[in-house]
């Protein structure tokens, strides 16, 4: 059963009749074009139609009314039923001034799916007019304090107000739009008559900030504490780029922008890897358990493990080192506080869990979609095929999943092609055939479906796939195989993933399927891990366990797990069902051994890509 949002919920219980089967309803807002809604609905068995205007309204109705067990007519605001038919249906007109009713309707209409969520849960106890509810949004959506944005350094207070609502947050309607592009004008003129978006506003910061490094001419103050943390935030995620600056030059600049300078390409390497680990710092004090913040820092960390790999600067090696197990720590938190919770949400915006994947994929427009799992990519391995997708000039969205714990391919892989949570009993051998029953379930037919591995001794042959096929699995085992080959640590399996991105030939056949027509989707079903050698299991430990791998132990019975916890006291161990996993780095193999390896709820096995090519 799919978890709702409240305000979906509220809606469903304003509009579904006790005694009336079918419904009619006038969209004032237009919320059917949230897809989320209209999956709440089909799930309760309703078949939805949208009519345009009042004649196809009527035609519509005569036509799916005694056919369809439960319609749902979303017909145009003007339309009302005529006699005959407002006897058969309960007919409504609902927009978001019932569903908030203390928030000026036009002030928020146009807010992401994502915003809106996050407003159903916030009690407003005044009603408040257009301008007020503007105030209240940026107040609680955005966490810009209003009241103090025209105080002192108002500029630097509004940029950062600006990177806030437009960057880093839940995106903006046109109204927020508006009102922000009316109130920074004063402040920043040429942006605004350019057009306040996300590109501009990126656009005019590398523009300030190449001015003020290199002729200390910038309208803004870079120094004001109040741009200190979003400046490292653009940089840290991308969208700024670093400057070349002398040996002089980049020792007197201000320590926390030093992110945003090279002297050299090693050097440009160790600044932005000094400035990654400093932002992280910042990060893991404050950050929530809340999966999208965690998909937010992977990126930032993949980055820095990038840079980590590159350096020869042995004590910023021991930096990053404290700081990655600093995040992990964290997260593992987030995995005892919340991670069961997340199998209960909808994936239809986006797959938080990879069980969701399937259904993700289900809700997408798209005629033809292909989904690639890559077994055992972690996501920094993602980050080096992203730039090789990049080079080409293909364009795609990065986001992030939790893999199955523990993050074996038994369990995890078979989560994402069943499209709901692992048979524990059973083995990842039956995942074509659970792909083929989702989909066939869901409406095609099998000659619609195609399920292909692939890989640098299987390789792709695009003309293979028939041009019915509506929806296409892909595995690909290469980088598996090669991470458990990988004795020499994270410096070889980088080495070896850059070689295998060339030879598996992975970016033609993602660009051959989107130029046959396929949105095309990319994960992979758990990551990996340097880990080191704790200690071999005696065979009194492996007794009652039915699997194991180096990370994780499956047992038989409670009794003999709870002995096994009783025997390693000293070892940080994590519980699930019959489960027990590591969440460190240590691993069951030979003391100090340094291994390649997943099966534990460390950071780099259990967030792995979910990415979607652009169309």
């Amino acid at each position: 059963m799919l978890q709702m949002s409240n305000w979906i919920d509220k809606f469903k219980k304003l509009v579904i009749p006790s005694h009336k089967k079918h419904i009619l309803i006038a969209d004032i807002d237009n919320l059917f074009e949230y897809e989320e809604l209209g999956h709440a609905f089909e799930s309760d068995g309703y078949t939805i139609q949208i009519a345009k205007t009042d004649l196809e309204g009527r035609l519509q109705f005569e036509l799916f009314n005694r056919d369809t067990e439960k319609l749902l007519l979303v017909v145009p605001v003007s339309y009302y039923p005529l006699p005959d038919i407002e006897m058969q249906v309960h007919y409504q007109a609902i927009g978001l001034y019932q569903l908030f009713p203390n928030l000026d309707s036009k002030a928020i209409k146009g807010l992401s799916y994502n915003a809106l969520c996050l407003l159903s849960k916030i009690k407003v106890y005044e009603k408040l007019g257009y301008e007020k509810t503007v105030h209240f949004l940026l107040e609680n959506l955005y966490n810009i304090d209003f009241s103090t944005l025209i105080s002192g350094n108002a500029k630097e207070k509004v940029l950062n107000a600006l990177i806030s609502v437009m960057l880093e947050k839940n995106g903006v309607n046109l109204q927020l739009k508006q009102f922000l592009s009316d109130f920074a004008k004063p402040y920043f003129p040429s942006l605004v008559e350019k057009s306040l978006n996300k590109a501009n506003l990126i656009d005019f910061i590398q523009e300030q900030w190449d001015g003020f490094v290199n002729y200390g001419d910038s309208i803004l103050n870079f120094k004001d504490s109040t741009l200190t943390k979003s400046i490292g935030f653009l940089f840290a995620f991308g969208y700024l780029q670093p400057i070349k600056v002398t040996d002089e030059r980049y020792e007197d600049f201000y320590r926390p922008f030093k992110i945003g300078l090279y002297v050299d390409n090693q050097e440009s390497n160790d600044n932005e890897l000094v400035g990654l680990i400093e932002y992280l710092g910042q990060e893991v004090e404050v950050i929530e358990d809340v999966a999208d913040q965690w998909f937010n820092i992977i990126q930032v960390l993949s980055k820095a493990k990038l840079k980590y790999l590159q350096t020869n600067n042995f004590q910023l090696k021991d930096n990053y080192s404290q700081i990655e197990d600093q995040v992990n720590e964290r997260f593992q938190r987030f995995i005892e506080n919340t991670y069961n919770s997340q199998f209960s949400l909808t994936g239809i915006r986006k797959p938080i869990v990879v069980s969701r994947i399937l259904e993700h994929l289900k809700a997408s427009p798209t005629k033809r979609k292909a989904l690639i799992v890559i077994d055992g990519m972690n996501y920094w391995q993602w980050s080096l095929l992203g730039c090789a997708l990049s080079s080409i000039g293909l364009e795609f969205s990065p986001n992030a999943s939790l893999a199955f714990i523990p993050t074996i391919t038994a369990w995890s892989r078979q989560a994402i092609f069943k499209g709901d949570k692992p048979d524990l009993e059973a083995d990842n051998s039956k995942e074509k055939s659970l792909f083929y029953d989702f989909w066939m379930k869901n409406g095609l037919s099998s000659y619609q479906i195609d399920f292909k591995r692939i890989g640098v001794n299987d390789p792709f042959d695009i003309s293979s796939i028939a041009e019915d096929i509506k929806i296409l699995g892909m595995v690909c085992n290469d980088l598996d195989n090669i991470m458990h080959g990988a004795v020499l640590g994270d410096d070889q399996l980088k080495a070896s993933t850059i070689q295998w991105i060339e030879k598996s030939k992975i970016v033609d056949i993602i660009s051959e399927l989107k130029r046959k027509g396929f949105h095309v989707f990319i994960t992979s079903d758990h990551g990996n891990i340097e880990a080191y050698g704790l200690k071999n299991l005696t065979l009194k430990e492996k007794v009652g366990a039915l699997g194991r791998s180096k990370r994780h132990l499956y047992f038989t019975n409670e009794i003999l797990l709870n002995n096994f916890v009783e025997q390693n006291a000293n070892v940080t161990i994590g519980k699930k069902g019959l489960s027990l996993y590591l969440k460190n780095k240590e691993a069951f193999t030979t003391e100090n051994n340094k291994v390649i390896t997943h099966g534990g709820s460390h950071i780099w096995e259990v967030i792995v890509p979910f990415i979607s090519i652009d169309e």
